[in-house]
């Protein structure tokens, strides 16, 4: 037999070349995963997460996925289950151990669309095409950091809910283990170069959470021969306070895990949308969370966000509409010191809580569906919500509007109904001497020819010509109770009320603006009306309304002149029995010549005692009206409410 003779030289050849077949790829990028149901995944998975994933995504089984014909169940935490419908979940079986394509689920079979999914898009969309990136996702839908302890995980199974021992075993009862046991079969292939956790709404307010973690952290770093190696931690923030988290109080908790775990990046969820129990993120709030993990990882590992790829969006929404009925309401505000939300649905202000990112938050839930004036006291100071486009017209306080839906109010326009137009105009007044701002409605079906009703409608002290448009509705009441048979169609003239000056209503002087009111009407407003638009000139064909100043401007204006107007509108004002006496010593004939004489007010307006004095003062007198008694203080809500049983009312 031929002997071959090896030199040293020859044998460490060999060796390096037995090393080499089996070393690292270090252009593959693996990425171990764990937490609880929201890393695990939650969402149903949709068409758009299945398509475009590049082959360079890979996922590592962590447990064997056999042929199903489709999602039965999906776990979430604290027991819950429910039932989807999803395309085939596992067209082709998985071995645990082993790597295939990242088609999700990525974390056990029966699991949802998880923050690792686009987190790996992100990276294989933004990394040079030689690098591919490989997941591992070990993760128990609702279950505590001790989980994923092995000094822990044996006591804590053992007091765990039934739902959740069967994903623990799963994992051989010892989901860490498990996870490092993977690693280290990843090792062979690739190089590890980040964990990624989404834990804590079962360890919520938790102190010790970020020790804990520590723990976990550093014993991964050891058992899988890391040490030496900045590899980061990417710490996801639970359902934030600017979509209603019902956790959102541990992200205070989360934010602390960079003090003690140098190498650790927390990826804010503010903005990202929730399901229905605002404890899991809906499907697109896992897409964006997603891309923030991965748009962080690319930061550390220095590669630029294509801009096409970035799709981090604007971050928060300035209202969020919960289907239970809860709003939650954001103001970016990073070095405020305070913020508060102050709104005529709630009692008193309240106060909001400031997230990493500066967004300050707070979610209510308001007992009525209306419209409401809201805004924000940022500091002591009053501000509008940001990038809302619905803001109360306003000479003083400034609000903004928040509408909450409700399919049967006359405020909620019928798109299946013939709508009216709302005309931005002006005209001079002699009166003032200079040009004065004018909204005009018009029916649908106005252009037709024939000549209609007028209603001259007048907003509040502080408020403007647009606020009966604006706040009042009357265009989309009115549209609707035309459409429902219910109110003659009209025109409505809305003109600015501000005079130059306010008294208070309570006084006499209150009566000299009343009078320049009264000249602006007769000798500028109606002779403007009537000679540019198509209404009805006799007094049978003229309403006159108003709320607040506005009311008692239509008082005054209606008293003075009962040969111009038939219907009369008072919605929360009223005249002095001092103003009364010296301008309308005879009231009960003025009075008998209308068709309606109406007041509307709430019982808890501040103005309330002054409506009754003034009701008071008829009915000594013996004069008949109408009235309607309301809930609620000094409101654009009551004014609605008035403004919508008047119409009905008019012209008939």
């Amino acid at each position: 037999m031929k002997k071959i003779l090896l030199t040293a030289a020859s044998v460490a050849m060999l060796a390096l070349s037995a090393f080499s077949a089996k070393a690292q790829d270090p252009n593959f990028h693996i990425y171990l995963a764990f937490g609880q149901s929201n890393m695990e995944g939650n969402a149903r998975v949709q068409q758009q997460d299945i398509e475009g994933i590049s082959d360079r995504f890979l996922m590592m089984a962590a447990v064997d996925f056999p042929v199903s014909p489709k999602v039965e169940l999906m776990s979430g935490a604290n027991g819950r289950v429910r039932a989807v419908n999803a395309e085939p979940e596992n067209p082709q079986p998985k071995e645990m151990g082993k790597w295939y394509k990242a088609i999700p689920p990525l974390c056990r079979p029966g699991t949802g669309l998880t923050p690792c999914d686009y987190f790996g898009r992100t990276l294989t969309e933004n990394l040079p095409e030689d690098i591919k990136v490989g997941i591992i996702n070990v993760s128990v839908a609702g279950c505590s950091i001790d989980c994923f302890d092995s000094d822990k995980v044996a006591e804590y199974k053992e007091g765990a809910a039934a739902w959740m021992k069967p994903m623990i075993e799963g994992y051989s009862d010892d989901p860490y283990a498990h996870l490092v046991k993977l690693a280290k079969l990843a090792q062979k292939d690739g190089v590890i170069k980040g964990i990624l956790l989404h834990q804590g709404c079962t360890n919520t307010g938790d102190p010790q959470w970020p020790a804990n973690v520590k723990k976990i952290y550093d014993r991964l770093i050891k058992d899988l021969g890391l040490q030496g190696q900045a590899i980061p931690l990417l710490v996801g923030e639970v359902v934030n306070n600017d979509v209603g988290g019902v956790c959102a109080g541990h992200n205070d908790v989360i934010a602390r895990v960079p003090s003690v775990i140098p190498n650790a990046h927390v990826i804010s969820s503010s903005g990202c949308t929730t399901g229905f129990d605002r404890l899991h993120f809906d499907a697109e709030g896992y897409r964006e969370l997603g891309r923030r993990y991965g748009a962080a990882m690319l930061e550390i590992l220095g590669y630029p966000m294509k801009e096409a790829a970035a799709g981090l969006g604007s971050g928060t929404n300035p209202t969020v509409f919960h289907p239970n009925g809860m709003i939650t309401f954001n103001y970016s505000a990073p070095n405020a010191k305070s913020v508060s939300l102050s709104s005529q649905f709630l009692k008193q202000s309240e106060p909001m809580k400031k997230n990493s990112k500066g967004i300050w938050s707070v979610t209510v839930k308001p007992e009525v569906a209306d419209i409401y004036p809201y805004n924000f006291i940022v500091d002591g100071v009053q501000a509008q919500a940001q990038n809302e486009p619905a803001v109360f017209p306003n000479e003083n306080f400034k609000a903004s509007l928040l509408e909450i839906p409700n399919p049967d109010a006359l405020y909620t326009v019928n798109k299946d109904i013939p709508h009216g137009k709302v005309i931005y105009t002006d005209y001079y007044s002699s009166v003032l001497g200079e040009n004065r701002p004018l909204l005009v409605y018009t029916p649908a079906g106005y252009e037709k020819g024939k000549k209609y009703p007028v209603f001259y409608l007048i907003s509040g002290t502080t408020d403007t010509e647009e606020t009966w448009f604006k706040v009042g509705k009357v265009n989309v009441i009115l549209d609707n109770l035309i459409a429902q048979g219910k109110a003659v169609p009209m025109v409505v003239v809305m003109p600015y009320g501000n005079m130059g000056w306010t008294p208070r209503p309570n006084t006499f002087a209150s009566s000299d603006m009343y009078q320049v009111f009264e000249k602006e009407m007769k000798e500028c407003i109606m002779p403007f009306v009537e000679a540019n638009y198509k209404v009805r000139t006799d007094k049978d064909s003229r309403a006159i309304g108003g709320f607040s100043r506005g009311g008692g401007q239509t008082l005054f204006v209606s008293y003075r002149n009962p040969d111009k107007f038939r219907y009369v509108a008072s919605y929360s004002a009223y005249l002095t029995p001092e103003v009364m006496d010296a301008f309308f010593p005879d009231i009960n004939d003025r009075i008998a010549k209308f068709k309606l004489m109406w007041f509307g007010v709430g019982t808890e307006d501040g103005l309330y005692p002054d409506v009754i004095k003034h009701q008071d003062y008829f009915d000594a007198k013996g004069i008949l009206y109408e009235k309607m008694f309301t809930g609620g203080a000094h409101t654009w809500m009551n004014a609605r409410t008035y403004l919508a049983e008047t119409l009905q009312k008019f012209f008939k």
